[in-house]
């Protein structure tokens, strides 16, 4: 049996919203498995580009301890995987972060049952709580002062509804307003219309956060997690 390996930057909340999703949406469990590369996408870079033939699975066992403590991905063989998700921020506040490597990180991982596809959250994971009112949504921005860790974490949970903040609660219907809201708002910075389209080019979000809200010093805010959902399932996941 082919598995599904979803790696993540982090090891807390990525996981708690991911595993809030995965019993919403998800029947059974042995097929996928989670992993966290516990760096962001610059360090990954830099990994990556050091050696264009570095398997990504085995990179992330070799940095991750962690990995080898679940005994499925321990045991496990890149041949046994036939898709890989990735899951990181865009922390524009990096030292290390560079708009041109975010870019060919995304034209690089853009399928899942090669390289792998990866997803962004803007500014970082704590996008997803960072929600009030969906039409307001479509045009939140956070100032790159307020990318900060500590900063956008506290700003998220002050600002965003209650029914955002713990992944624990989030059911089916309100995964459903998260996906709409993004899906929208990801449309909006990709074509300036505010549809239901899926986006399958992640690229095309990045361009326009680059292009148009960096220059500013501002960051579209956007989850990657609920674009994630439009991706694999299609619009039936709002049914």
């Amino acid at each position: 049996m082919e598995r599904t390996l979803f790696i993540f930057e982090g090891e807390k909340a990525e996981k708690l919203y991911f595993k809030s999703l995965e019993k919403a949406f998800f029947k059974g469990e042995e097929s996928r498995l989670l992993a966290s590369f516990q760096n962001d996408i610059y360090d990954l870079y830099a990994q990556i580009n050091a050696d264009e033939d570095l398997d990504l699975f085995e990179l992330v066992k070799e940095l991750n301890p962690s990995a080898n403590q679940d005994e499925r991905l321990a045991v496990l063989r890149r041949d046994q995987i036939g898709q890989i998700y990735l899951f990181f921020d865009f922390e524009p506040q990096d030292e290390k972060f560079n708009g041109a490597k975010l870019l060919e990180m995304l034209a690089r991982f853009d399928n899942e049952t090669d390289s792998g596809k990866l997803f962004i959250s803007y500014p970082m994971i704590e996008a997803i709580r960072d929600i009030n009112d969906p039409v307001e949504y479509l045009a939140l921005t956070v100032s790159l002062a307020e990318c900060k860790g500590r900063i956008y974490k506290r700003l998220s949970a002050n600002r965003g509804r209650q029914i955002f903040q713990d992944a624990k609660h989030i059911n089916k219907p309100i995964w459903q307003l998260l996906i709409e809201a993004n899906l929208k708002k990801a449309n909006v910075l990709i074509s300036g219309e505010g549809n239901l389209q899926p986006i399958d080019n992640q690229r095309l979000i990045a361009q326009a956060q680059l292009d148009h809200y960096l220059p500013i010093d501002q960051v579209a805010v956007l989850s990657a997690f609920p674009l994630f959902l439009a991706d694999y399932f299609g619009l039936s996941v709002l049914e």
